[in-house]
């Protein structure tokens, strides 16, 4: 909420900012998935 606010303020449409924080958020979210896979398989290994 705070990089949309901080965005909004230099004039930027919060519409715009809200959808680049969701796509960030998917892509962290499927980075995290991978490394916590990746640790699953090593620790039956």
């Amino acid at each position: 909420m705070a990089v949309i606010r901080r965005e909004m303020v230099k004039g930027r449409d919060p519409r715009e900012v809200s959808r680049e924080v969701l796509v960030l958020l998917d892509d962290i979210g499927e980075s995290l998935g991978e490394k916590v896979l990746n640790y699953a398989v090593r620790g039956v290994e």
